[in-house]
């Protein structure tokens, strides 16, 4: 039985870019989970502060969609 190999990812292709799906999944999904894990942490007396700096870092990336984050990418570098 033969197992299915996984596409690997191209060299070349941005990583900046998200497709949609992932864009939505993020937004609905991943973020908000994020959010709850740092308010429960805080409320046991842990430091989020980074934490949350990320979170916010990450749904601003999410926010910008396609293109702009190339953009603010080469800009930061």
């Amino acid at each position: 039985m033969a197992t299915k190999r996984t596409k690997t990812p191209n060299p070349s292709a941005d990583p900046g870019q998200l497709r949609k799906e992932t864009r939505e999944w993020l937004t609905h999904n991943t973020i908000p989970n994020l959010r709850e894990i740092a308010i429960d942490l805080e409320n046991t007396g842990e430091d989020v502060g980074d934490l949350l700096e990320a979170i916010d870092e990450l749904e601003a990336l999410v926010k910008a969609g396609p293109g702009k984050q190339a953009t603010r990418a080469k800009a930061e570098a």
